[in-house]
Order: structure tokens, then sequence, then C-alpha cells
């Protein structure tokens, strides 16, 4: 008895879950015709709505300024001070340049002073240099901090009144054994051609009597300024001004290449063939 009415039970609840199954799906279609139908309804009411027209309407605005414009007079003043302003900065920038001008100068002079220059100074000269450049670097940050353009310009001027004295002692002996040797050369290659000449060398047999005359006294001439100005420069003390100069040495060496090379270089005249006999032109021509 009590499976038999577990049995009844059972299909009972089977036919109560059949029946709500059947109503979902009654509600689920129902649903979804309402929707399609109001689908429908809407596409149909925006078909009978008449289509609209646009249509553009440009209308033009006015700007005006509220900004009142600068007037000639302002704009003059203005163009004034701009030009003021400029050649203020220039003032300043010219003035601060020639500042640092001095300023380097103390420093490299002083430094070149214990270096490659120590040689050509006397020890007293050295000191009271270094003094002057050390009172120079004091003032350029005392009084002289703020000075025109034209200060600056005169200290640094007196400064390289005895500093470019001593780079003339260098530069001087630093170029003077060169430029010697180059005249010697010049000397040497003359007094060579003379002696090719005295030996009758024909490659200066064309050379006239007036020609070798004025190589021979050229080359005694020069060889005693070159004598000189080495006796000169073995003499030569590093720290005292230079008793020759290279542009002296130089202005010697071209007097001298200009009397002589032009000699020296002299080309041979052109030797004309003798002229060939009628007779010998006759017999070429039957020849032929």
């Amino acid at each position: 008895e009590t499976s038999e009415v577990v049995k009844e039970e059972s299909n009972s609840n089977e036919n109560e879950a059949d029946l709500n199954a059947e109503k979902v799906e009654k509600t689920d279609s129902e649903e979804k015709m309402k929707v399609e139908n109001g689908a429908d309804e809407i596409i149909s009411e925006e078909k009978k709505k008449p289509k609209m027209k646009t249509k553009t309407v440009q209308n033009p605005l006015e700007v005006t300024s509220s900004k009142k414009g600068f007037s000639a007079k302002e704009l003059q003043e203005a163009w004034e001070r701009e030009n003021a302003m400029i050649s203020t900065d220039k003032l300043i920038k010219d003035r601060l340049m020639a500042k640092n001008a001095v300023e380097e100068y103390v420093y490299d002079m002083r430094d070149k002073l214990y270096t490659k220059l120590e040689k050509f100074v006397s020890e007293s000269d050295k000191d009271v240099y270094l003094s002057e450049l050390s009172k120079t670097e004091n003032w350029l940050y005392d009084e002289g901090e703020n000075c025109q353009k034209q200060v600056y310009i005169d200290k640094l001027v007196e400064l390289k009144k005895v500093g470019d004295r001593i780079m003339l002692r260098y530069n001087e002996n630093e170029g003077r054994q060169g430029v010697l040797n180059i005249l010697g050369s010049s000397l040497v290659h003359t007094r060579k051609v003379l002696d090719l000449i005295k030996n009758k060398d024909e490659k200066y047999d064309h050379l006239s009597e007036e020609d070798i005359k004025t190589l021979a006294e050229k080359d005694q001439e020069f060889q005693t300024v070159f004598n000189d100005f080495c006796n000169k420069a073995a003499s030569q003390k590093l720290h005292e001004d230079p008793l020759i100069t290279v542009a002296q040495i130089n202005l010697k060496r071209k007097e001298f290449e200009d009397k002589c090379y032009p000699i020296l270089n002299k080309p041979k005249p052109k030797v004309e063939p003798p002229p060939v006999p009628a007779e010998e032109l006759k017999r070429r021509k039957r020849a032929r």
C-alpha cells in the first residue's frame, strides 16, 4: 500500500511539472508575438511620417575689436626703447669682453713665464712683471670690477708692452736658425755653380763674363753678411732683445736670390741648324 501511494504522488508531480512547462512555453510565445507586433507598428509609423528637408542658412557675423591700436608716437617711442636696450646690451657685452681679455692675458702670461718663456726674461724683470700681473688681477676684482671698456683696453696695452717683448725674443729664437740655413743653402748653391763655371762646364758656357762677375761679387758680399749673422746669432743671449731678426735675414736672402737666381737659371740660347745647300735640296726632291 505504501508503494502505491508513492507511485501516485510521483505521477501527480510529473503531471504538475508538465503543466508548468506548457505555461512557460505559452508565455514566451505570447511575449515574442507582442515584440514582433510592436516592431511592425513602429516601422509602420515611421513610414507614415513625411521626409524632412534640411536647409543651411549662413548669417554673416560682424567682429568688432574693442582693443585700441598704438599711435604713431607710441610706436616710435617703443622702437626707441628697444634700440636703447640693444645698445645697452652691446655696451655691457663689449665691456665684459674687454675685461675678460685682460684677465685671460694675466693668467696666460703668468703660466708662460714659468714654462716656455722662462729663459727669455731675466730673473729681476720676471719678478717685476709677475708683480704687475698680480696687481692687475687684484684690481680686476676690486676697483676694476665695473670700469668702462676703454679702461680695460688701456690696461691690456700696458701689460703687452712688456709681454710682447718677451714673446718676440722667444719667436725670434724659434725661427732664426731656420732662415739662416736657407740663406746658407742659397750661397752654397751659387758657389757650386761658380766652381762648375771655373771648370768649363758646358751647362753654363752660355753665361757672359758680366754674369759670372756678378755671381762672384754677390757671393763674396753676401757670404760676409751671412758670417756676420751667424756670429750675432751665436752671441745672442736669450733674455735680451735680438741682435738680428728673422725679417732682416729673409730680406737679405731675397736680395741675394733676386740678383743671382735669374743668372743661374738663364736658359741656353737655341742653336739654329745650318741652312741646307740648294744642291742638297734638289737631290732630296729627286729622291722622292
